[in-house]
């Protein structure tokens, strides 16, 4: 295949690919290793759409074990799209030539996956848009003169289709509810993580794969080497790594990749005295000998002194809200479940905020959170005024 089969772009070389790879490789090759696996696996979904590939489907052409296996996968949520398939494409859809409603049948098979939870759909959505955003921008020849179909379908409401059109919206309880729910734990554990969730926004993966090089107290009994992100802090602070990935560092931590940090960049948060206090009162109980790539946090029942896994996590918390009330039905928005901190963290921090600061509020929110790249200069800039604000702002759970 020659270079003029692939097309050709106005800016830069002509593709040494066909468009989707070519998208892949001059758009994220310097990406973060998890930001390339996401675009690989939203490329892999639509290329499997264009061609009608989808493992989850069940075709004419499948053979009875084929058909079987993938019944005992995926159940009824197979069953339920063997009929009446209005969004397949025939097996020669190409990306060049996809139009409006080719589109919203793309955010129709997003919708119908059974793997895919809203979040995930916005997520394949945004970064099918990028590529022919990106075709658009470098003048590709198969795309000039048909625009982003995605966007187009999207200013047409077709993301109503998808999942990411109910965006949770979770009861904000009051902080002195929110300081009985973590004190009433009483187990230092476990109060140190809802106590950093809830002060934070931190996901759960962070809990999860920090270790103690993440964290400066400045207290004489925390002489670890710290990070090098952390080297020259004067007060204490938690970092936030966008990396590790999985690998071998992965592998040597004992790290667990399905709890990502899910995080754009690598950043830092500053810690209040009644956060360190709180994580020195667990240090005191933490099993084993400490080292700077001992888990922060460790399990104190099933497999003591292990890092803590995901399902432990959620479990706890789970039965902490049960037994408090604060548990209704599955996926309600009002349980207190880990994510459920993230929400009432942003929220109950970002209204003082205001409170106090008409203009930079907002800012100091997303510098937080490390979720919004369009603020990337700011992430690793914590001047003084700015940690006070936001220390000032962070609720307190102990008298």
């Amino acid at each position: 295949m020659t270079k003029r089969d692939q097309g050709s772009v106005r800016h830069g070389d002509d593709p040494s690919r066909p468009p989707l790879e070519w998208f892949v490789y001059r758009r994220h090759n310097h990406s973060t290793v998890s930001t390339q696996r996401n675009v690989n696996l939203a490329i892999g979904f639509f290329r499997n759409w264009l061609r009608d590939e989808l493992d989850w489907i069940i075709y004419e052409e499948d053979d009875q074990r084929t058909i079987e296996e993938k019944r005992d996968e995926y159940g009824e949520k197979v069953l339920r799209n063997e009929n009446e398939i209005d969004w397949n494409t025939g097996g020669d859809k190409r990306a060049q030539d996809l139009s409006i409603d080719d589109a919203q049948d793309y955010f129709r098979a997003l919708a119908a996956n059974p793997n895919y939870k809203g979040s995930t759909e916005d997520s394949n959505v945004g970064y099918i848009s990028q590529f022919y955003d990106f075709c658009l921008q470098r003048g590709h020849s198969w795309f000039t003169d048909s625009g982003n179909p995605i966007d187009l379908a999207i200013s047409e409401g077709a993301d109503k289709i998808i999942g990411s059109a109910s965006p949770r919206n979770p009861k904000i309880i009051p902080v002195n509810e929110m300081a009985d729910y973590i004190q009433s734990f009483q187990h230092p554990l476990w109060e140190a993580i809802t106590a950093l969730l809830a002060k934070t926004t931190i996901r759960r993966g962070v809990i999860i794969n920090t270790d103690f090089q993440d964290i400066c107290l400045d207290h004489p009994a925390c002489d670890w080497d710290v990070h090098r992100a952390l080297r020259h802090k004067e007060r204490p602070f938690l970092y936030v790594p966008s990396a590790p990935e999985e690998g071998a560092l992965w592998e040597a931590r004992e790290r667990v990749p399905k709890a990502s940090n899910k995080t754009s960049v690598d950043r830092t948060i500053p810690l209040g005295e009644e956060m360190v206090d709180l994580l020195l009162r667990w240090i005191a109980a933490h099993p084993g000998s400490i080292e700077s790539d001992t888990p922060l946090f460790t399990s104190t029942s099933d497999n003591w002194g292990q890092r803590i896994h995901p399902e432990t996590l959620a479990r706890r918390i789970r039965n902490h809200s049960k037994e408090l009330g604060y548990w209704y039905e599955a996926h309600d928005d009002d349980n207190i479940n880990p994510h459920y901190f993230r929400h009432w963290a942003t929220s109950t921090i970002d209204e003082r905020l205001e409170a106090t600061s008409t203009v930079e509020h907002a800012t100091t929110t997303k510098l937080l959170r490390g979720d919004k790249e369009n603020t990337m200069d700011n992430y690793t800039h914590w001047s003084d005024e700015r940690i006070k604000r936001y220390l000032d702002s962070t609720p307190n759970f102990y008298n």
